[in-house]
């Protein structure tokens, strides 16, 4: 252990190089549609897509459908 202290937000990155990724598309199995088998993210500064599997092997499985987002919403917390 150190007797300095660190400040913690030094080590954050600031907001403006946040590369966030918003859900584009939701892979759902086409038998049980509340049955969400992976997402793709698209990146806001590079637009790169990127999908995550939450597949028990994570790979993309033989049978899906694709859900599509057409209009994202955004909500403020009060």
């Amino acid at each position: 252990m150190t007797d300095q202290k660190s400040n913690a937000l030094h080590y954050v990155t600031p907001t403006a190089e946040l590369d966030v990724g918003r859900p584009v598309e939701w892979m759902v199995d086409p038998d049980h549609r509340e049955t969400i088998l992976g997402v793709t993210y698209e990146f806001s500064h590079t637009g790169e897509r990127k999908t995550v599997w939450y597949t028990a092997n994570k790979r993309r499985p033989r049978k899906l459908a694709v859900v599509a987002v057409t209009h994202l919403q955004q909500f403020e917390a009060s």
